[in-house]
């Protein structure tokens, strides 16, 4: 009877011994998230805010990785890094759905938990994707467009179309939602700006100026005009000439033009939303929580009729 006893105790002090020895919980204030936007621009800034305030509320660290050019080379660079520092997680907008998909991969293979935002990377190890559903988008711009052709009881054609580049998923899906409602006789040609501002307003410039039958702008990426419509003279130009436009994402300065000008909208997205629930969702993914697998956010269309209020939220003290 003593030797099963003693038989019993050896057993449940070895059973504790593994129990204190196995891997011990990571302290909050040791996880780190990085997140990585295409591209440093005002677009992005709000990501980063609430990105920042997800993460003071859940007490982690955030490191905000900007690449210098609108690169998947550059991005893949800071993947690389961010694989030897050991981060936790990656919250990545991807400039390039092919090229990334391999240093997702080993950054998953490394144990980074890696979610995309903005811009998906889905053929990949990354474990979800938060932000527009930009195919839907895309469509919402095209029945946009038709409704001012309609309003101003015109005929849709030589359409101008300005994208971003042509390796981002979130600009191909939108393009194909474009098409799916404006057909490709009505579409005069697309220009793709590589997400460069001053780039995007030359193509703009050069198109409007070489082609006076231009009867409608489409910007799927609208960088180029948050500064205002009149940063770029030829669209102004045109514009003031009864032109018709449907623009992407909002300023101050392009709602202030909106609200006098009944020609044209813009799509809002939501990028609080993007940064400060991306952080949380892959907290909750580090941390071994139920979390989410794919977020998606309809844009908003913003016209002369609700451009005041939105210029109120973006003017309101934060």
């Amino acid at each position: 009877m003593k030797r099963t006893w003693l038989l019993f105790s050896m057993a449940c002090l070895l059973a504790c011994g593994f129990v204190a020895c196995g891997p011990k919980e990571k302290d909050k204030k040791d996880i780190v998230i990085a997140v990585i936007p295409k591209v440093d621009n005002e677009i992005f800034d709000q990501v980063k805010v609430s990105a920042t305030e997800a993460a003071k509320e859940l007490g982690i660290t955030l490191t905000w990785e900007a690449p210098t050019s609108n690169s998947g080379q550059k991005q893949k660079e800071l993947i690389e890094n961010l694989i030897k520092y050991k981060v936790d997680g990656i919250l990545i907008s991807c400039n390039d759905e092919v090229f990334l998909r391999e240093p997702i991969n080993e950054a998953a293979k490394a144990g980074i938990k890696v979610a995309t935002y903005d811009s998906d990377c889905p053929v990949s190890k990354r474990i979800f994707y938060i932000g527009t559903d930009n195919e839907k988008a895309g469509k919402i711009c095209g029945e946009t467009l038709l409704k001012l052709y309609e309003k101003n009881k015109r005929t849709p054609n030589q359409i101008l179309v300005l994208s971003g580049g042509t390796t981002a998923l979130n600009m191909k899906q939108r393009l194909k939602g474009f098409r799916d409602v404006i057909s490709a006789d009505k579409i005069n040609g697309v220009l793709y700006s590589m997400e460069m501002a001053d780039f995007g307003k030359d193509l703009l410039s050069l198109k409007l100026s070489e082609n006076k039958n231009i009867n409608g702008v489409q910007l799927l990426w609208s960088v180029p005009v948050l500064g205002g419509v009149d940063s770029v003279p030829a669209l102004a130009r045109y514009m003031k000439n009864g032109g018709i436009s449907v623009f992407f994402d909002v300023s101050k300065p392009l709602l202030r033009y909106i609200k006098t000008n009944p020609n044209c909208a813009t799509m809002k997205q939501d990028f609080h939303a993007m940064g400060y629930n991306g952080v949380k969702n892959l907290y909750n993914a580090i941390t071994e929580k139920p979390f989410e697998p794919e977020i998606l956010y309809d844009v908003k269309v913003v016209d002369q009729g609700n451009a005041e209020e939105e210029l109120k939220l973006l003017e309101k003290p934060k």
